[in-house]
């Protein structure tokens, strides 16, 4: 008996599976690539650095394709990229097991893991305001007595201690970064809104990236954090 030929819908049923087959194949692979890179970048420094340049990259584009969504009320989008991206790498040098926590079916888990610090930072930056009556006249605040000026001394004593020791503890290429970041402030390179360290004007100073300059901020954090716990 001859051989039905397929009709016109079946053909264009079978062409439609087949295109369907091959999209769930491409979108396997790209979640199977971005899941070896996070994983790759949670263990090797010069897979984080890859890693936080490609997301700051995406992020940029996403502020320009829908600014609205992946912006601050009173932050700049450069300082809400750094926030970001900080985060990100927060998470990843984290717990392993939390890695789960961002996960959602068919979503990038980093720009998941972004998209909680960015609620945050939005509920931090809303618009508070207090009704008050003008003709109120404010507390001027007590000059502190001699026991809590003794006390502060102490204190600024004792964080120049630990400033010293982790400025003792440091590699050559930390203490350049720490050099940059201080030439930075010296400058005024901080954000008006949030008085934070504009990273990239450090790493503009020694010639790197921006996410050279996040990790390095990151790892003299630590280090001095650890110091100043000691005292």
């Amino acid at each position: 008996m001859p051989r039905e030929r397929p009709t016109a819908p079946d053909v264009a049923s079978a062409n439609f599976d087949h295109k369907m087959c091959n999209i769930r194949g491409r979108r396997a692979l790209t979640f199977m690539d971005s899941t070896l890179e996070r994983d790759s970048a949670a263990a090797d420094d010069a897979a984080l650095v890859r890693y936080l340049r490609k997301w700051d990259a995406s992020l940029a584009r996403l502020q320009r394709s829908h600014r609205a969504r992946w912006s601050v009320r009173g932050v700049s989008e450069e300082e809400v990229r750094d926030i970001l991206t900080l985060f990100l790498m927060e998470v990843l040098r984290g717990p392993r097991e939390a890695f789960a926590t961002y996960e959602r079916a068919g979503k990038e888990w980093a720009l998941c893991v972004m998209r909680v610090r960015l609620a945050e930072l939005r509920r931090n930056h809303r618009l508070c305001e207090t009704p008050m009556e003008f003709d109120d006249a404010p507390l001027l605040p007590r000059p502190p007595d001699q026991e809590a000026r003794c006390l502060v001394e102490e204190d600024d004593a004792l964080r120049a201690d630990a400033r010293g020791r982790a400025e003792a503890r440091l590699s050559r290429p930390q203490r350049q970064w720490l050099a940059a970041m201080k030439m930075a402030a010296n400058q005024g390179a901080f954000f008006k809104t949030s008085d934070d360290l504009n990273l990239s004007a450090a790493s503009r100073i020694l010639g790197k990236n921006r996410s050279s300059a996040t990790r390095a901020y990151k790892e003299l954090q630590e280090i001095f954090e650890r110091e100043r716990d000691r005292t």
